[in-house]
């Protein structure tokens, strides 16, 4: 079964995955097949082959599975923004499931972790917008009853039958975008230019091709949580709809202009630029040409990161004595191996309750970071499993029914890769930050739920 794995795709200039989305037809043989698969690109390769070559056979089995699995994500979503729609709530589809249902020439091309919709920045609406999720059978992780805990999200939902976990986005790039003004000012000229679209007889709002190439792709990653690097899938969403929809360079540097981003903009363009073939995607000198662009246009994410940082050290000083022990006995199941359901067996007491938001979201950091701490030289892959069994463990010792989970990949070299989270009976944990894992990862067993 093909998966995605965050492992594989770190490249230089001359990497499978740059190779195959800076040339036409993709220049690929078999070896570069694991690479591919590992960067979520199989199925968008394939369909730029030319018939008859050997690869696309290989690469069918990609390419039908992501349009499987987003054959039932828009069974599932298309009732609940009906029911949006029908109660006066505007959404607008932003992002990876958006660009793959309206951009690409098949949704088997895209591969995509949660789905992406902006509503107004009106607590009102979005009061509306949750409830009516929940009457009908949609979970939330509790962050939309916390306007103070707000950012550029204001609620997760997940679908009934587990396929959608929906991010409900107020504004259209996170807070590192600086002061709220501005990513109210951002969000704004979005809405102002976005068009209403029929989606086979159901009316949603889509971004205009210039903002979804700009905002969406460009600002999405250079202003968000991803500031001052790349992905796969950046090159192959900005050459879609710049081909798609005739956007020219000097119709998106005038936009660029309009809303504030003209560095920020300029940076991106030199490691991606599809109109010149370039995609610098983990290249040395790509984050300290597009940080050196975000600050330019007066954004300055480093500061912000440590000003966030200093803001919730109150809440990380309370929980540091109370995780070391599961950090402790975590250190010790690693260091005595064997197979992990021995460990999670002990570590397994009745749930009793939920942990609120508040409580819940700064333990697990606080596991993360002493985790850290212990392992500095191993990578964030190489400390899963006991940043898994710590976390386990001070869950269900608190009584929250947490989940342990345990999953396989492939890297891009082909190698078997095994990835160990926690979950609980909701499903993902915002604070563990693992929103696509089961996408990732091939699932092995899960642990907590139902032990049997």
């Amino acid at each position: 079964m093909a998966r995605c794995s965050r492992l594989g795709w770190m490249a230089s200039p001359a990497s499978p995955v740059v190779r195959a989305l800076t040339t036409t037809p993709p220049d690929v043989g078999a070896a570069d097949v694991p690479a591919l698969r590992a960067a979520c690109l199989g199925g968008e390769v394939r369909q730029r082959l030319p018939a008859g070559h050997p690869l696309r056979e290989v690469l069918r089995t990609d390419h039908l599975q992501l349009g499987a699995r987003h054959a039932l994500i828009r069974a599932e979503l298309r009732p609940l923004l009906r029911l949006w729609h029908q109660a006066g709530v505007p959404a607008m589809l932003i992002k990876g499931f958006a660009l793959a249902e309206f951009e690409y020439s098949t949704p088997g091309e895209r591969f995509y972790g949660d789905v992406d919709v902006l509503i107004p920045d009106d607590p009102d609406q979005i009061g509306r917008a949750v409830h009516l999720a929940l009457a009908h059978g949609w979970r939330s992780d509790g962050q939309h009853a916390r306007p103070s805990q707000w950012t550029h999200e204001c609620a997760h939902l997940y679908s009934p039958d587990g396929h959608i976990r929906l991010d409900v986005h107020r504004y259209v790039t996170g807070w590192v975008a600086g002061s709220t003004q501005r990513v109210r000012y951002l969000t704004g000229a979005v809405w102002a230019q976005a068009r209403l679209t029929d989606w086979d007889g159901l009316p949603v709002w889509r971004p205009s091709p210039v903002d979804a190439a700009l905002v969406n792709v460009a600002l999405g990653r250079c202003w968000g949580g991803d500031a001052g690097g790349l992905k796969p899938a950046d090159y192959p969403d900005l050459r879609t709809l710049v081909a798609r929809h005739d956007l020219t360079p000097g119709a998106l540097k005038d936009r660029a202009a309009m809303l504030g981003a003209v560095f920020t903009w300029q940076a991106f363009t030199q490691v991606c630029d599809p109109f010149r073939q370039q995609f610098a995607l983990e290249e040395a000198g790509t984050r300290a040409a597009l940080l050196a662009g975000l600050r330019r246009d007066g954004y300055h994410p480093r500061l912000l990161l440590w000003q966030s940082r200093w803001h919730k050290l109150p809440h990380h000083l309370y929980w540091v004595p109370r995780v070391l022990p599961d950090v402790y006995w975590a250190w010790r199941a690693v260091r005595q191996g064997g197979d992990p359901r021995g460990h999670l067996h002990r570590w397994t007491p009745p749930a009793s309750a939920h942990l609120p938001p508040e409580r819940l979201d700064p333990a697990v950091r606080v596991v993360a970071l002493l985790t850290r701490l212990a392992y500095p030289r191993q990578s964030r892959i190489g400390t899963c499993v006991p940043r898994a069994y710590a976390t386990y463990r001070l869950l269900r010792r608190l009584g929250h029914p947490a989940v342990f989970v345990s999953g396989v990949a492939r890297s891009a070299s082909g190698a078997v890769i095994g990835h160990a989270w926690v979950e609980d009976d909701r499903g993902e944990l915002s604070a563990y930050a693992e929103p696509n894992a089961r996408q990732q990862f091939r699932t092995v067993f899960e642990w907590g739920a139902d032990p049997a």
